[in-house]
């Protein structure tokens, strides 16, 4: 049965670390789009999101990280993704998004491609 997303926050210097966990779907994906237009207004343009965790992805929630790419774009930042699951990751090879976005296989290699 599918869960709900949880999403936890930490830092790493000026790095914004977004772990996600359970489904982004057409329910979930409006936590995340709230927790990273928050970020953003409050100033944090360097971002990474852990997707270890995240067991499902709709395309509902890849629109989430690709409007937030765009936003943080706009303040000289960056968004990073880092070590989703094989069937997420399945999903972003799908839809063409590893053309769009740099996968990076840990936490640290994305914290310093934010910091960029």
């Amino acid at each position: 049965m599918k869960s709900g997303l949880t999403i936890s926050e930490s830092r790493t210097d000026d790095v914004l670390v977004l772990k996600l966990s359970g489904y982004l779907d057409g329910h979930t994906f409006v936590e995340l789009e709230k927790s990273l237009d928050a970020a953003i207004k409050g100033g944090s343009h360097r971002i990474v999101i852990d997707l270890a965790e995240l067991t499902y992805i709709a395309s509902a929630g890849v629109g989430v990280f690709i409007n937030s790419q765009h936003q943080v774009r706009k303040h000289g930042g960056s968004l990073q993704l880092v070590n989703p699951a094989p069937t997420v990751r399945e999903v972003f090879g799908i839809l063409g998004l590893e053309a769009i976005f740099t996968i990076h296989q840990t936490v640290d290699q994305g914290v310093r491609a934010a910091k960029k």
